[in-house]
């Protein structure tokens, strides 16, 4: 028996990953920009839009993931009131994006064109 796995979903699971994406960028958009209370350099802001931005595309996901996670990491440290609820799900939102892929809406789709893994079993 044959399995056909797609490297990048589309249908309802490929607008799901959109959905998860848009979400994990919303989210890194949230934490990442605080409000006029916390004085924050402008270059910090530029790199938190730059990595949401390719969150959206859906450009370079597992890359876009780990900054991701580490500069949600580094929020949570510096943050003076922490949510650690609020980062501990915008984390997970992040973790299950690295680990389902851009889906067949995104930048890495075009840029790597989606494949038919076959995989057959050997009994």
């Amino acid at each position: 028996m044959q399995r056909l796995f797609s490297m990048f979903p589309a249908g309802t699971a490929g607008y799901g990953l959109l959905i998860l994406r848009l979400c994990a960028s919303g989210m890194l958009i949230h934490n990442g920009i605080p409000s006029a209370i916390v004085s924050i350099a402008m270059w910090e802001i530029s790199g938190v839009i730059v990595v949401a931005g390719a969150l959206c595309a859906g450009a370079f996901i597992p890359v876009a993931c780990c900054v991701s996670a580490g500069l949600q990491l580094v929020m949570l440290l510096r943050a003076p009131e922490p949510d650690p609820f609020q980062f501990a799900s915008s984390f997970c939102i992040t973790a299950a994006l690295f680990l389902l892929g851009p889906g067949a809406f995104s930048v890495d789709s075009r840029l790597f064109g989606r494949r038919l893994i076959v995989h057959s079993d050997s009994k």
